[in-house]
């Protein structure tokens, strides 16, 4: 073993860190050749210290879909019980190119009545009162959108998954160049 990686091994073992194995694969890089000319490694990792497993919750370690460059993007989700946070609100910018949006957004400002406090507490709740209803009008008008773009997304996941475990063919890299063009 070469002084590097002797090195590399005693800092995780000196700080007790654990070196998390990915769940759906090995190598995170790729020559992107096929055949017997393929060579994979893996380069990219995720190192967590012990404690990290007594704050609760799975933590998992994933290969993302490969989007051009010779390393596999790798994922960290570390999935807390749903009680112990709250869903962020979570806006789109594309929403504003939408023919209703200003709608939406006059409607929200003309319908509300402000509580009485000083004019930062009433924006505030103006503010608020929006969310809401850019949350009500952005499910109604774009929930369809998402999941045709979860569906996409989980079928690039699948086929990154075949060329991660068998490797690339002509017929795969087709398939991933397909996949690509719709989710752009």
């Amino acid at each position: 073993m070469d002084n590097e990686r002797r090195c590399f091994r005693d800092y995780i073992q000196n700080n007790w860190l654990i070196d998390l194995p990915f769940n759906n694969g090995i190598y995170t890089w790729n020559n992107k050749r096929s055949g017997s000319q393929q060579i994979s490694s893996r380069l990219d990792r995720f190192l967590i210290s012990d404690n990290s497993i007594h704050l609760g919750g799975d933590i998992i370690a994933s290969i993302l879909p490969l989007l051009g460059s010779d390393h596999w993007p790798i994922l960290l989700h570390w999935i807390i019980p749903k009680d112990s946070i709250m869903k962020p609100f979570q806006f789109e910018t594309f929403c504003l190119s939408h023919p209703d949006f200003k709608n939406i957004v006059n409607l929200a400002w003309e319908n509300f009545t402000p509580p009485e406090g000083s004019i930062m507490f009433q924006f505030k709740h103006w503010l608020k009162n929006l969310k809401k209803k850019i949350k009500k009008w952005n499910h109604s008008t774009f929930s369809n959108i998402f999941q045709g773009q979860k569906m996409l997304e989980q079928s690039m996941v699948e086929l990154q998954q075949k060329i991660i475990e068998g490797g690339r063919t002509k017929t795969l890299v087709n398939q991933e160049q397909d996949l690509l063009t719709q989710l752009e």
